[in-house]
Order: C-alpha cells, then sequence, then structure tokens
C-alpha cells in the first residue's frame, strides 16, 4: 500500500510541477520579452524582483522534481527474496 501511494503522489507531483514549470517559463518569456519588443522594439532588462523570483522558483520547481523522483524511485524498488 505504502508503494502504490508512493506512486501516486511522486507522479501527481511530478505532472504537476512540470505543468507549472512550463507554464510559468511560458509566462515569463512572453512577459518580458514579447510583450515589450512589441510595445517598445526592445526586451526590457529584468529587475531585481524578478531575478530573486526566478531564482526562487527555480530551487522549488528543482525540490519538487527531486522528491517526486525519490517517491518513484521508491515505488518501484525491487523487493528483495532473501529472507534468512
Amino acid at each position: 500500500m505504502r508503494r502504490f501511494l508512493s506512486s501516486l503522489l511522486g507522479s501527481l507531483l511530478l505532472v504537476g510541477t512540470s505543468i507549472e514549470a512550463y507554464f510559468q517559463s511560458a509566462g515569463f518569456y512572453e512577459e518580458h520579452y514579447v510583450c515589450p519588443v512589441q510595445k517598445y522594439g526592445i526586451p526590457t532588462p529584468l529587475r531585481w524582483e524578478d531575478r530573486v523570483f526566478l531564482a526562487v522558483f527555480w530551487i522549488v520547481a528543482i525540490a519538487l522534481f527531486y522528491l517526486s523522483f525519490r517517491l518513484l524511485r521508491y515505488s518501484f524498488k525491487r523487493r528483495s527474496t532473501n529472507s534468512a
């Protein structure tokens, strides 16, 4: 039962983190490159708040990817058949 819950939680966490990382990256690209180029003709430089947000977001996203990896690794681990 623990392995099943671990695989379910790990896969949901992996899918959710992947989707959120994709949408965050696409939104950031649109907000900081596409829109300023259309409005002003040049991309605007990032502010310090943008850099901090990006750093914190990717630190949390990488931690969630690692957690989902560990959960999935635990759920697919082979059981030992040696019983003494």
